[in-house]
């Protein structure tokens, strides 16, 4: 007999590995409560077991609807474990959008906790792929809902008898849903190991690493720490409910080494008095989302002076570059850096043709992380898929950037938030990055609405920094004097807060009704 080799370091082998060769590290953290890897893999085997008795096959969907937990966590692996499919709900979802989505997913469970399972109850006649006595919550008993932990207790911690492929489905997210047609982005185990081998080795993280994960689960961001921390045997450290000084105590309590944090998060974060905390353990602060202001780079530089900053683009669909601090050092700033991880990134025009450096177009991509397509949407899939000449499928992104001489990538926006005035295109992150040197500011958003003769104009929308004030006429004077005469601005709003998605992601097409609403509504006054 000769040796073979099988593969089984996909993500459900790890948990296993991991109890074998790291038994007497923390696996898990959640504020008080604590799990070596050699526990995890028993209670991750029971929940997979238990998968197994209600009937439930590999390909089957399993929804998880619960903000970051202890359970979440210890959930998401065992039905991993088990060769289900995870979806992970948003759980910023309800009414008919949450109703929507989860019919769309196929799942045949859904699993809750005491905060969610009211808004589950809402639409729950909404839910007919769902057997009646797949309802389970990990709270208190509930009517209707059957006790998840009696379940798990009673299946056995041994390894689930299930064969696992690369090829084979892991995850269903949701990009979306709130309106229009939901788009699940489907991933393969294969593809979601593009975040240990890319993230893992570009981020420098290793068996003595700590990811304070302050974002869901469900985020795709969350998984640019936590799984490369998971495949090589370090801590992940969950945080409930998001706070700078939740996160703060965090860090200092654990020793976080790596987070992964959205801008808006970061200046929230610079406005806490840090010099109360120990943040020397810091190697790595990664941000992604949207693009991070230069004014909040330079101050995460001077106040965490230990820790890189990575920025990252890229999509949940499954491609990314990363931007690493020797990057910057080179005189790259404003890029997002390369490709993370084998990644081919081109720039095609309107007809599909690629341009060359330098040139702005759309941003397409191809990836060993790539999603197997939009589930059950095949059209989708198709709409959003570049062919190159040589036959080679890209994903599409939406995205105007253009590529250096380098191969460093730019990105200019979203191609439906360029604002196209006087037949010009003007890109919203040049003035955004104007307003935010004003020292009033605390954010920004640029958008374009309807203008009877330039067709757009530009409209910038402000959050004043705390205890600051500035009056909107006075700060669009200031931004225009230092724009080009095609950039300036036709109105500037100062508003307390800016719309957002998950983990505070601005929805810059939410924002644009809302400015058009409002600057109706005063004309009609």
């Amino acid at each position: 007999m000769s040796l073979k080799y099988e593969f089984d370091h996909l993500c459900a082998d790890v948990i296993a590995h991991n109890a074998r060769v790291f038994a007497d590290g923390v696996a898990v953290v959640c504020e008080n409560q604590r799990l070596t890897w050699p526990e995890l893999e028993a209670r991750t085997n029971r929940i997979a077991n238990a998968m197994h008795a209600l009937g439930l096959k590999k390909g089957d969907k399993v929804a998880l609807f619960m903000p970051n937990s202890l359970a979440l966590f210890e959930l998401f692996w065992g039905v991993v474990k088990a060769g289900c499919v995870v979806v992970t709900l948003n759980t910023m979802l309800e009414g008919s959008a949450l109703g929507r989505l989860t019919n769309a997913s196929d799942a045949k469970a859904i699993i809750v906790d005491d905060s969610t399972w009211t808004l589950v109850d809402e639409v729950r006649v909404e839910l007919g792929k769902i057997a009646q006595d797949r309802f389970f919550t990990v709270g208190p008993h509930q009517g209707g809902w059957a006790s998840a932990a009696s379940l798990f207790d009673a299946a056995a911690d041994t390894p689930p008898k299930v064969r696992i492929e690369p090829s084979d489905s892991m995850t269903i997210i949701f990009t979306s849903g709130t309106t229009g047609v939901p788009k699940g982005i489907e991933h393969s185990h294969f593809g979601r190991l593009n975040y240990p081998l890319g993230f893992g080795m570009g981020l420098g993280i290793n068996r003595y690493s700590v990811a304070i994960c302050a974002t869901p689960i469900y985020a795709s961001g969350t998984w640019i720490t936590m799984f490369p921390t998971m495949y090589r045997g370090g801590t992940v450290v969950l945080i409930p409910k998001y706070s700078p000084e939740a996160f703060l105590e965090a860090v200092q309590r654990e020793g976080g080494t790596h987070s992964f944090l959205v801008p808006t998060q970061y200046i929230g974060l610079l406005q806490q008095p840090l010099d109360k905390y120990d943040t020397s353990s810091l190697k790595a602060l990664v941000t992604a989302g949207q693009t991070i202001a230069d004014v909040t780079y330079d101050a995460l530089l001077k106040e965490f002076p230990a820790a890189g900053i990575y920025e990252i683009y890229g999509m949940t669909e499954g491609f990314s570059t990363l931007a690493i601090p020797e990057d910057i050092k080179r005189g790259k700033r404003g890029s997002v850096g390369k490709p993370a991880f084998l990644e081919d990134i081109r720039i095609i025009d309107d007809e599909g043709d690629e341009l060359p450096a330098g040139e702005t177009g759309e941003i397409v991509a191809y990836g060993p992380g790539m999603m197997k397509g939009y589930y059950g949407r095949p059209d989708l899939t198709e709409a959003a898929t570049w062919v190159s000449p040589a036959g080679r499928t890209y994903m599409r992104s939406g995205d105007l950037g253009h590529l250096d001489t380098d191969g460093f990538l730019y990105v200019s926006g979203r191609i439906k938030d360029m604002i196209k005035s006087g037949g010009i295109n003007i890109y919203a992150m040049d003035i955004e990055q104007v307003v935010i040197q004003h020292p009033a500011v605390s954010e920004v958003a640029v958008i374009g609405l309807p203008h009877e003769k330039w067709s757009e104009t530009p409209i910038a929308v402000v959050v004043l920094k705390q205890n600051v004030s500035v009056g909107a006429e006075e700060l669009m004077q200031w931004v225009n004097a230092r724009l080009s005469k095609y950039q300036r601005l036709s109105h500037l709003l100062i508003q307390d807060d800016l719309p957002r998605a998950t983990y505070g992601k601005l929805q810059k097409h939410v924002l644009r009704e809302q400015v058009l609403k409002q600057l109706q509504a005063s004309q009609v006054a």
